[in-house]
């Protein structure tokens, strides 16, 4: 009973497979070619709104209806806007039976696209990119596929091209709403992009419309929700989004090349946008960089010859210790200022406007709080303007610039701190903390060179060092004298260690060719005083100065004076007593002669 009703069932499977066998070997015959060849036509100007020149066709019924064409023609324009390996058309099988021919779906293969981006929006093959619409034709235009093809977008007066290679695309129809999926390779990079857009014969027509897209790299993730329009250009208005796992390597897609070897990491933005043809404004702006987040607006202007990016940002904290990091200021060694030539080429590239207030700046071991920021780049200078924060303690305020010189970079720094713990911020400076006290210091200086050892031995300008109510750390002048009045011969190793109180300490600096001159430099006390001459080399970064501690208190001790020496490096200098100059001065005895350094 099974065998038979197998035998039934293998007879009227071969049956109808006979039968839709021989009904699409009778298809050439119900359905003329030019038949066909017209259908592909009509579907041809519903999806590009122009009705193109179509040659011969090569039919094929199995394993489904189709036909190739490889000779098109778009109009007469006479531009060479789309070169085919050929295309591929689809012919739905039902209406073919009624001996009635309509396409399912267009496949360019192996194509050569162009867009074009103008004033008056966005064309494709020299078409526009909405369907045309007159009685009689179809209302439903088929899909259309693009695969294993070129796509060149370039501006309309031919500056600017882009290639995607490797590009596989749909776009599909649905009454005036136009989808679009494609995956490609965008400047080595895989990369795929989708749009929506709800009324796409509207922004053939100036209208507005509703559009949804979606962009995916491996440098960047980009989303887009809101209105398009073409109005002497693109307008645009919508929520906005950015993504990126590195901000340098997002920038470097698009040829941009950031300054500093430190930073430009993860990103993120969300906004909305606004969107012309010479500019994009940021509003309700939400962004984060290496970990900081900042809240305000940004515009970048683009109808210049450099973009022109400008902003109001606030933050609660904002950390650049990741971009100091990026500068080599010390060789390897840490013994040396870096040699290395400094390049700021990428600062040409573009034009700044940013302001950025936060509750806390970290610059490496230094913080400073309530700091209103200002940062500029014009004609390849970069600007840096503090205003009135709290750093160290003191009230902060200045400006430093970098840029292009004849010499190879200039270097201008103009800054002044109010009320600092000295300690902290002479340490921060120089490494050196021996110095206590409330501390006011300004400074004026300026050099130019390849490298920043360059820039050190051409140093300029002038500062000022004024502390208060301080001590100084490491040596203890007082006790030395009077020992000295009393033991000449301890004062030598009563000079090292202990502390030096003071009410005031002052040092005026002159600075030329990378040396500080000492001016002035006093060290007053009720009880002693301290005057210092000498030179600081900022290249070599040692200090070489002579000073002469005196008693002041009690009027006997007059006479009691230690000439001594401050040397070494910046780090870590050494304080010992001034044996000639003790001789020269005294009328000490032979044997106290020779112990004396």
């Amino acid at each position: 009973m099974n065998v038979i009703r197998i035998k039934r069932i293998t007879a009227a499977a071969l049956f109808v497979t006979l039968g839709v066998f021989c009904v699409l070997a009778a298809l050439p015959y119900t359905v003329p070619r030019h038949e066909i060849r017209e259908a592909v036509a009509r579907a041809l100007a519903a999806a590009t709104g122009v009705t193109p020149d179509i040659g011969g066709a090569h039919l094929s019924f199995f394993p489904r209806p189709a036909a190739r064409f490889d000779d098109i023609r778009f109009g007469d324009s006479g531009k060479d806007d789309l070169s085919a390996g050929s295309l591929r058309a689809t012919i739905r099988l039902l209406p073919l039976l009624f001996g009635r021919a309509e396409v399912a779906n267009l496949i360019f293969e192996r194509a050569h696209l162009h867009f074009e981006a103008g004033p008056d929006g966005v064309r494709l093959l020299g078409l526009p990119l909405r369907p045309h619409s007159t009685a009689g034709e179809m209302t439903s235009p088929p899909e259309i596929r693009i695969a294993d093809s070129a796509v060149d977008i370039r501006s309309s007066d031919g500056e600017r091209t882009e290639r995607l290679s490797g590009v596989n695309a749909s776009l599909a129809w649905s009454g005036a709403s136009l989808s679009t999926h494609a995956s490609f390779q965008w400047r080595g990079m895989p990369s795929t992009l989708s749009i929506q857009i709800a009324d796409a014969g509207a922004l053939g027509e100036n209208a507005k419309s509703a559009v949804r897209l979606r962009f995916e790299a491996e440098a960047l993730r980009a989303a887009f929700d809101g209105e398009f329009a073409f109005r002497k250009g693109l307008q645009a208005d919508g929520a906005l989004s950015l993504e990126s796992r590195s901000l340098r390597n997002m920038l470097a897609a698009f040829g941009i090349e950031v300054p500093t070897r430190g930073g430009f990491g993860a990103f993120a933005l969300k906004s909305r946008a606004q969107i012309t043809p010479a500019a994009l404004t940021a509003s309700k702006l939400s962004i984060e960089l290496d970990g900081n987040r900042a809240d305000g607006t940004l515009s970048l202007a683009i109808d210049s010859k450099r973009p022109v990016l400008q902003g109001t940002l606030a933050a609660d904290t904002a950390d650049f210790t990741s971009y100091m990091n990026g500068f080599s200021l010390v060789s390897a060694d840490k013994r040396d200022w870096s040699k290395e030539a400094l390049d700021i080429k990428p600062l040409s590239g573009f034009d700044l406007d940013l302001r950025l207030s936060a509750g806390k700046v970290i610059f490496g071991k230094a913080e400073a709080f309530k700091v209103a920021l200002a940062a500029s780049v014009k004609e390849g200078r970069f600007t840096l303007s503090a205003g009135e924060g709290q750093m160290f303690g003191g009230i902060l305020s200045g400006t430093a610039a970098i840029g292009p010189a004849p010499e190879g970079t200039n270097v201008r720094i103009n800054a002044s701190i109010k009320n600092f713990n000295s300690a902290q911020g002479i340490g921060a400076l120089t490494g050196n903390r021996n110095l206590e006290g409330t501390g006011s210091f300004t400074l004026a200086l300026s050099g130019s060179g390849a490298s920043v050892n360059a820039i050190t031995h051409d140093l300029k300008g002038d500062a000022e060092l004024s502390v208060l109510d301080g001590a100084l750390q490491g040596v203890n002048v007082e006790g030395a004298l009077r020992t000295l009045a009393k033991k000449p011969l301890a004062a030598v190793s009563d000079l090292r260690g202990g502390r030096t109180p003071f009410d005031r300490f002052i040092a005026k600096l002159a600075i030329n060719d990378g040396n500080a001159a000492f001016e002035r430099a006093q060290i007053e006390s009720g009880s002693v005083t301290v005057t210092l001459h000498g030179r600081a080399s900022i290249p070599e970064r040692d200090l070489n100065l002579r000073g002469v501690a005196s008693l002041v208190s009690p009027p006997d001790a007059n006479n009691v004076s230690l000439p001594f020496l401050v040397r070494g490096s910046w780090d870590s200098p050494r304080v010992s007593p001034d044996g000639p100059a003790m001789l020269r001065h005294s009328s000490l005895p032979g044997k106290m002669q020779a112990a004396l350094p």
